[in-house]
């Protein structure tokens, strides 16, 4: 009964570049430099992917958490802005997390993450704990994803050398 009653929450839309810095210190803002109004605690990376796949990346990473739901996602061309929501374990306070994909062209991208509670005033650095590790567990992903593509890469490359080779009489092409 009280997980339900907390789950109707007021979320206005965030937008980033005008946010200012809560009246509550149970909040953390990790953004580009000078993306917002107030300064980030933590200056987001860029990443060498394209923003589609950062944001695919990022949705996999999130969903995978517990308790953790995607509430909404708006198109901001040639950005992407989503809301997600994890529920604490004991009383299922809701925590929104909300993400925008920022594409800097030429296939690189970042992204802006405000993880914030809704109830309480202090949130004992649950948010900044949260925003630290989805964004340890992205960083594993796009070295896994970059991993397989080169795998991949270096198998059809095999594929494509070994009948080159045993046209050119070779037996055992693994000999190379």
């Amino acid at each position: 009964m009280l997980k339900n009653l907390l789950k109707n929450v007021q979320r206005p839309e965030l937008d980033f570049p005008t946010l200012k810095k809560p009246r509550k210190p149970n909040t953390y803002l990790m953004s580009p430099p000078d993306y917002c109004e107030y300064p980030p605690k933590t200056i987001s990376p860029i990443f060498n992917i394209p923003v589609q796949d950062l944001a695919a990346t990022f949705e996999g990473v999130a969903l995978a958490e517990p308790r953790t739901e995607k509430l909404t996602s708006r198109e901001l061309e040639p950005d992407l802005q989503v809301d997600y929501v994890q529920y604490s374990k004991l009383i299922g306070y809701p925590d929104t997390i909300t993400v925008r994909f920022i594409d800097l062209g030429e296939g690189n991208s970042t992204l802006a993450v405000f993880s914030r509670a809704h109830y309480g005033y202090r949130d004992f650095g649950v948010n900044e704990a949260r925003v630290k590790d989805w964004m340890r567990k992205l960083d594993l992903e796009i070295i896994r994803d970059r991993a397989s593509h080169r795998a991949f890469s270096m198998l059809l490359q095999g594929f494509s050398i070994c009948p080159r080779l045993l046209q050119q009489g070779v037996e055992n092409p693994s000999a190379f």
